[in-house]
Parts: structure tokens; sequence; C-alpha cells
């Protein structure tokens, strides 16, 4: 009899090392799969920051080239337009003068808008409407994964969508894993 309970101890004693290995073994793989998404999560966390800064610099590119345009613009409106006070005042007496001319030739043409309109055209139809049919178009995410799909390389794709290189980067990375 005793041997018969040696030997279910023994069956239990198996069985539960067979249960700890399987946990054991459950446990590994969630750890695993944890660092997995640790490193997933850091690599798009790289991605999202180095894209971020190429914006930065592409926007800080343009807001330079803008001021540069702007002081450019600023300089030829300064050298073009008088700085005396006398030619000021020419200038705004005779803008007084065009502005009573057209005062004038508005009060006219609102006169001519009151008066009965002309006999022939009281039998006027409105043309009618022309049905068109209604047009879809691929969204920008669509257009940029067809172009990739048939060997565009990026610059071509960003050229041909008028889009921005780093526009196009981020649709193809997202999109792509």
């Amino acid at each position: 009899m005793t041997i018969v309970l040696l030997v279910i101890s023994m069956a239990f004693h198996l069985l539960t090392f067979f249960v700890f290995i399987l946990f054991y073994q459950q446990q590994q793989k969630l750890k695993e799969e944890r660092r997995e998404l640790y490193d997933m999560r850091e690599d798009l966390e790289e991605l999202l920051e180095s894209c971020t800064a190429d914006i930065k610099k592409e926007n800080e590119e343009l807001k330079h080239l803008f001021d540069e345009r702007s002081t450019s613009n600023l300089k030829q409106e300064q050298a073009v337009f008088p700085t005396n006070t006398n030619e000021h005042l020419t200038t705004v007496e005779k803008n007084e003068g065009q502005s009573q001319k057209y005062k004038d030739k508005e009060q006219s043409f609102h006169e001519q808008a009151s008066s009965p309109l002309d006999p022939s055209f009281e039998n006027y139809s409105p043309l009618t409407e022309q049905k068109t049919e209604d047009t879809l178009e691929q969204s920008s995410q669509a257009q940029v994964l067809s172009l990739a799909s048939q060997g565009y390389k990026q610059d071509e794709i960003a050229k041909k969508l008028n889009m921005g290189k780093g526009e196009v980067d981020l649709l193809l990375k997202f999109y792509h894993k």
C-alpha cells in the first residue's frame, strides 16, 4: 500500500513540476513580448523625433527665406515711395480728385441699374443646370502607397504629389511596417 501511495505522490510531484515548467515558459514569452514592444516603442519615438527635427529644420529655413524676402521687399518699397511730405500732399490731392470721379461714375451706374429693364429681356429663361458626375479621388496616403508600390522613389513621389519629402517618408514608414 505504501508503494502505491509513493507512486501516486511521485506522479503528483512530476505533474506539479510539469505545470511549473509550463508557467515558467509562458512567463518568459510574456517578458520577450514586452521587451519587443518596448524596443518598437523606442524605435517609433526615435523615428518621430527625427522627423519632427527635420520638419523643424525645414520650417526654420522657410522662415529665414520669408524674412529675407520681406526685408528685400520692404527695401524696394522704401525706394519706390517718396519720403518728402510735399510729394505726399500732392499725391493725396490727386487721389481726392480721382475719388470724386469714381463717385460720379458709381452714381451714374446706380441710376442705370434702377431704370426699368429692356423689354427684350422679359422672356429670358435661365440656362438649365448640367448634371455632372461625382468623381472619387484617392487620399494622399493612398496615392503615396500606390506610387511606392509602382516603384517610385520618395523624392519622385513628393514631387509628383506636391508633398514634402518628410511627409512622404513618414507615410511610407507607418504603412510599410
